[in-house]
């Protein structure tokens, strides 16, 4: 490669309580590329970019910056170097506005006082520089996932970073605002800005990337020049195998109607209606903020709504999650971390958690049937552990997600209920989850799957309805499903 080398990460080693998380990785970055680190969950590339930005450090290994041995002992040293990071837990302060989370910490004065007239102008320079336009004074607790994950970028770039890493970018935003990182990115390496992307959306690699690496178990596993690579060699290098089937979808056998929701309806869902079959994967498409989520809040009894629902014939009401859980129905949210688990709380008490009222007697946990019971999802779900009483924060992505799907088939529903079931998850992990969303559909549980991930949702889904602005705006047959009719009736203008 012609272009300078400006760091080398050489023999990094990291271990936790005896367990090694890297073992002797090597990475070199240089001038203005776009370097896209790789691997499944629990890789280690989230460890190898907390020790670039100063969050660990290394057990064993050497850093050098544009030559020289550097010793990053903390993130504000990171900064120091040009090193930032975008993370993919936003690191926010919702009583806030953007621009104070912009520059927190860096404001301007005046007179011994917070300059606002300064401040509001760099933010708008700043705005204007990245082509992202968000009010400056608007509250964060008032803004959508996405536009929080620009203002992250946008802080990072304030830092006026040489090494700006990205990690898992794209994962809340839009088609078009992932367009707008894309066209981002490509200012800042014009600027010779190095770039490091983490990524399981390989499509994104191959759009923006000049280079990959892949980690597979802590180690170095290969990678190349994406010119010279494709999709079949990045995953054989990311699993270590050939993953021949990656939507493992059975043959749908489809019961009677299970389900019949009729003209639910609040300030953000209107008079939307669909049935759901017993064994049935529905699949629920639209663009980021077209109302699915809100309409699966509203019958999971989250949100008040209008409208009637019937399950089996019967009207039944779900006026509380409670009553929801009662009724047979279970929800795996879209925010595994902040809506499903308790990271700080083991496997095993994060799985029993919606169903205590059934592990108790005269107000006493039942142990051996807890850990039983427990036993039996980790194996079933292929949880990768050490043992049921492990932290859920110290599990990957993939693992996480299978003890919120433990968690809900724990309480033994007729419907469960699954929002991005596969966001932030590699592709080994993904083809897991989608067996055993299958396999749960082909033994009579009732699916309603909502996925911004197009192939996903083609792959899985046995019927899939669109919504826009909290409408629905069709419903196609697998047969009928494509990626341009969905993105048709997801951009319908509502009369």
């Amino acid at each position: 490669m012609d272009k300078k080398l400006i760091l080398k990460m050489e023999g990094i080693t990291k271990s936790f309580s005896g367990i090694k998380a890297l073992d002797n990785v090597n990475l070199d970055l240089y001038e203005g590329e776009t370097l896209c680190l790789l691997g499944e969950n629990g890789a280690g590339k989230s460890t190898l970019m907390k020790i670039l930005s100063g969050v660990i450090t290394p057990s064993k290994g050497n850093i050098y910056l544009y030559g020289n041995k550097i010793n990053i002992k903390n993130p504000s040293i990171a900064h120091k170097m040009g090193i930032s990071t975008v993370y993919q837990e936003l690191i926010q302060f919702s009583d806030m506005n953007v621009m104070e989370n912009l520059f927190i910490g860096r404001y301007p004065k005046k007179y011994g006082f917070v300059n606002f007239n300064a401040l509001k102008r760099m933010t708008i320079k700043l705005m204007e520089e990245l082509n992202i336009f968000i009010s400056p004074t608007a509250y964060i607790r008032d803004l959508s996932i996405a536009k929080r994950q620009l203002i992250e970028i946008m802080k990072a770039v304030s830092f006026n970073s040489k090494i700006i890493i990205f990690d898992e970018p794209t994962s809340s935003l839009t088609l078009e605002e992932s367009n707008i990182l894309f066209d981002i990115i490509k200012r800042l390496k014009s600027k010779n800005i190095s770039l490091i992307y983490i990524s399981h959306r390989l499509e994104d690699i191959f759009y923006i990337g000049d280079r990959i690496i892949v980690l597979r178990d802590g180690a170095n596993s290969g990678g190349g020049l994406v010119k010279y690579l494709d999709n079949d060699k990045v995953v054989s290098l990311m699993v270590g195998r050939d993953i021949k089937n990656q939507f493992p979808k059975l043959q749908a056998k489809l019961g009677d109607e299970i389900l019949r929701v009729e003209n639910i309806e609040n300030e953000k869902v209107h008079k939307a209606s669909f049935v759901l079959k017993r064994g049935e994967i529905l699949g629920f498409g639209g663009l980021i903020g077209a109302g699915r989520s809100e309409l699966i809040r509203a019958i999971m009894g989250l949100d008040e709504c209008k409208g009637k629902i019937y399950k089996n014939g019967k009207e039944i009401f779900n006026r509380t999650p409670r009553e929801a859980i009662r009724n047979k129905f279970a929800l795996v949210p879209e925010d595994r971390k902040d809506q499903g688990l308790v990271l700080i709380l083991s496997i095993l008490k994060n799985i029993e958690m919606s169903s205590l009222n059934k592990l108790n007697k005269f107000g006493f946990m039942l142990e051996s049937k807890e850990r039983d019971n427990s036993k039996d999802y980790i194996n079933m779900l292929k949880i990768k552990t050490y043992g049921y009483d492990q932290e859920v924060q110290d599990l990957s992505g993939g693992n996480q997600q299978k003890v919120v799907i433990a968690k809900c088939l724990l309480t033994k529903p007729d419907i469960l209920i699954l929002d991005e079931p596969t966001r932030g998850i590699d592709i080994g992990s993904k083809a897991e989850i989608y067996k055993i969303i299958s396999d749960l559909a082909n033994n009579g549980v009732s699916i309603i799957m909502i996925s911004s991930d197009l192939p996903e949702l083609l792959n899985m889904s046995d019927r899939i309805i669109i919504m826009r602005e909290g409408h629905i705006t069709g419903e196609l047959s697998r047969e009928e499903a494509s990626e341009e009719s969905v993105m048709k009736l997801a951009t319908k203008k509502i009369v």
